[in-house]
């Protein structure tokens, strides 16, 4: 990257928090070029010094549209949205008094998110009564200029259901247009999410999708979003960020919910009710952006009271003890345990992979492997295990896209997953390098 390329990307992210990653200079360096010439700049540390002295000017505008991923379809990651629509709203409308619901789409883009959540909203046979409202937000005022107009693309359009299609958009030549009743209910405004604070003043949120949204950002910019997120977001409100987002290294207050099929995050009970448990399915995957830390379990820390129980890293290292004894359902009782007190570890929904595997349980397995790949997808030991499991089961091209996911990604590796699958009985890396090309090869 040339240093007035990267002294633009630096600015960029100043005001945005998006991270130009290396395969996107050359991009980046094309459309400064075009700005360039087009503006009449006198060459690039002009027009360096003129972002630097208007950050309110169109041109800022310009590079926010060109930098920001405005590509999307209504109904993306269906799994949350069937979440929401058989799990959260039921739970909101059985203890909700007040008839009133309001939901954020965070980083909205062109709208397709905001109409996903208003459809299901809208079909809802109690909360699609109330009255409820979806405030959706982006930075780039381009993409909002798209979303007010509600009006999307047979692509975009592509996984509506068709009695969904029919009953709320109407078609005509430029498209599928969101029926007005709908778009009335939704709020576009331009809004950065890395401003401090952001401008959302005395606004609570039942609800708050943040999707795809974090992973442009580095560590220290995302920690800083969430706080804003908790600021406004309502006591028993959720939280749902994208499939291969995970706040399990931030620190955050916000603490994970296995809705089955995805996760969401909610504010601790202030009744300190435990929130529900179950298995996750989704898919995730690898993320592009910002990066991820090791994977390991955070051991909790013995009190001083002599009697106290054994910490949480010698019950972990105890369950792994009895995979490699052979006792597997101990092994499960004591790794569901642990999850229970720590949902968001890839490493125990991995472990537990292992051992209902091993007890011919596969269906279970790939929904625990799943669940660990949701949460750390650079996992590429765990992928290899449900392409095993996927192909166990029968769903061979499930299984080869998967050992074709993991081949990018295995290597020389450590680490904490590393060394206990070696433990276990696992191949090296190289040697499930191996079987990967095999499986696809011969596909």
């Amino acid at each position: 990257m040339s240093e007035p390329i990267q002294e633009i990307a630096q600015l960029i992210e100043s005001v945005s928090g998006f991270v130009i990653g290396d395969r996107s200079t050359n991009v980046l360096a094309s459309f400064v070029r075009e700005r360039v010439a087009r503006g009449g700049f006198a060459g690039v540390e002009r027009y360096i010094d003129y972002l630097r002295r208007h950050p309110e000017s169109e041109e800022w505008r310009h590079i926010l549209s060109k930098i920001t991923i405005k590509e999307s379809f209504l109904f993306r990651a269906v799994a949350q949205f069937k979440a929401l629509e058989n799990t959260i709203l039921g739970e909101i409308a059985g203890r909700r008094a007040k008839r009133r619901l309001r939901v954020w789409c965070a980083g909205c883009a062109r709208g397709e998110e905001a109409a996903t959540l208003a459809i299901v909203l809208a079909d809802h046979p109690i909360v699609g009564t109330w009255h409820w409202s979806v405030l959706a937000t982006d930075v780039d005022d381009a993409a909002l200029a798209d979303a007010e107009r509600g009006v999307y693309g047979p692509r975009a359009v592509a996984r509506v259901p068709a009695e969904t299609l029919e009953r709320h958009f109407v078609r005509h030549d430029r498209g599928y247009e969101l029926n007005p009743e709908l778009r009335r209910r939704i709020e576009y405004r331009q809004l950065n999410l890395i401003a401090q604070p952001v401008d959302l003043a005395g606004e609570e949120f039942d609800l708050i999708f943040l999707r795809n949204v974090l992973i442009y950002f580095r560590p220290e910019i995302q920690r800083r979003v969430i706080e804003s997120v908790e600021e406004v977001l309502e006591s028993d409100g959720t939280v749902f960020l994208g499939p291969s987002e995970s706040l399990i290294h931030l620190g955050t207050k916000l603490k994970a919910r296995d809705l089955g099929d995805c996760f969401c995050y909610r504010l601790p009970p202030i009744s300190g009710d435990e929130v529900v448990d179950t298995a996750i399915t989704n898919r995730a995957t690898r993320p592009t952006r910002a990066p991820t830390a090791d994977p390991v379990p955070m051991p909790r820390q013995p009190s001083d009271d002599g009697d106290a129980p054994p910490s949480f890293d010698v019950r972990l290292e105890a369950t792994i003890k009895a995979l490699e004894e052979g006792s597997h359902r101990r092994a499960v009782a004591g790794l569901a345990a642990l999850r229970h007190e720590l949902p968001e570890s890839a490493v125990i929904h991995a472990l537990e992979g292992v051992a209902l595997e091993r007890l011919a349980v596969p269906e279970k397995a790939a929904h625990a492997y799943r669940a660990a790949l949701y949460l750390a997808p650079e996992m590429d030991e765990v992928r290899f295990l449900l392409a095993r499991v996927l192909e166990e089961l029968g769903r061979s091209k499930a299984a080869v896209r998967e050992y074709r996911t993991a081949l990018t990604g295995l290597g020389p590796a450590s680490g904490f997953m590393t060394s206990t699958m070696k433990r276990l009985g696992y191949p090296a890396h190289d040697q499930m390098i191996q079987i990967c090309l095999e499986k696809i090869n011969s596909d």
